[in-house]
């Protein structure tokens, strides 16, 4: 593993002192972004993205060596099993957005991300989400750090997310219906028009272990909801559908940014989530690459199944194969960890 990276089943009481923190960032605002890797400008709705499918997804630069995934743990963002700090968790935003860009603010950091995109979909996971009961602060802080960066609430939609929550923050509707057609196994599946219809995907998906692929995270909350029947592609613990979808270019050309909710993660017996299978983690996982983001969630998972006596290492077939068929990085030597931590008090 990177010398850099959090051990596996690292305490919170060994967690990123300040003194790590102003390392690392100082670290990634000097490095900027990974060599070679440069953000595209957003895909305009109204232009195709049919185009020449088989490259690779933007976040595999051919310079770049290694994909860039930085951690960022709190101690003081859950006081309480269902509460979350928000003020918190606008500090570990904020960080994460930092670090991982090598913006020396945050409303730079975004614009390095989104540029000058219009419409920006926000795409959630439910499955869980009542019990873990994150989803809601995650949604306020991150439309209001959006906003604060200039981009317009009604030009924002949530997708998974309560309506009423929505309503409160002034979001506009997802786009409903189906489009464009994408292969997938043997024959072809049809994407979701909210994912159509954006300039701009950022992924926010719940960390989870699931009984029938292994683990849920960055990947799955892409492909599983962004094709009209996915119960389809379940075989094999969903390999290598997965990754299937997500390189697609209709896909990866839309999807700007990655950030794991992992402040209260299901260990075991998901995606559905009960109080006796939740893990307090406290964290968040920012990333391009959804391969390199989800293969440290898996590492994660595993630590807390092991702490927790739940069973330890269990297997992800999707993710092996979406490595395989070019969506992203998984390997330790392709992963740069960068942990860090919002200073308590």
């Amino acid at each position: 593993m990177p010398p850099e990276q959090v051990k596996p089943g690292r305490s919170h009481g060994d967690m990123p002192t300040r003194r790590d923190f102003l390392r690392a960032a100082a670290a990634a605002t000097l490095a900027g972004l990974p060599a070679g890797m440069a953000f595209p400008p957003p895909v305009p709705a109204s232009r195709p993205t049919s185009g020449p499918t088989a490259a690779s997804p933007w976040w595999l630069g051919p310079a770049t060596a290694r994909s860039r995934v930085v951690e960022v743990l709190s101690t003081t963002v859950l006081p309480r099993a269902d509460a979350v700090d928000e003020i918190v968790l606008s500090e570990m935003f904020g960080l994460g957005l930092r670090v991982l860009t090598g913006a020396g603010t945050t409303q730079n950091a975004w614009r390095r991300i989104l540029g000058t995109a219009k419409r920006i979909t926000l795409k959630f996971n439910s499955v869980g989400a009542g019990v873990l009961g994150t989803n809601g602060a995650m949604a306020r802080v991150l439309v209001e750090s959006l906003v604060e960066a200039g981009y317009r609430r009604q030009d924002l939609a949530l997708v998974e997310i309560p309506g009423s929550v929505a309503r409160d923050l002034g979001t506009r509707a997802p786009e409903e219906g189906w489009g464009t057609e994408i292969p997938v196994g043997s024959g072809s599946e049809e994407l979701a028009n909210y994912l159509l219809a954006a300039d701009a995907v950022i992924n926010v998906p719940l960390l989870k272990t699931h009984q029938i692929a292994g683990m849920s995270g960055a990947l799955k909350n892409l492909s599983h909801a962004l094709i009209r029947h996915p119960a389809r592609y379940h075989a094999n613990g969903c390999s290598p559908y997965v990754g299937q979808v997500v390189v697609r270019q209709e896909v990866s050309a839309k999807v700007r940014l990655n950030i794991v909710n992992a402040l209260r993660v299901v260990a075991r017996h998901g995606p559905d989530a009960a109080e006796g299978d939740i893990v307090t983690h406290r964290g968040l996982l920012f990333g391009f690459d959804p391969v390199a983001v989800d293969a440290v969630g898996h590492e994660r998972l595993i630590a807390h199944r092991r702490t927790y006596d739940l069973g330890g290492a269990f297997a992800v077939p999707y993710l092996s194969a979406a490595a395989a068929c070019g969506a992203g990085r998984r390997e330790p030597h392709q992963v740069e960890l960068l942990p860090v931590a919002v200073p308590a008090g």
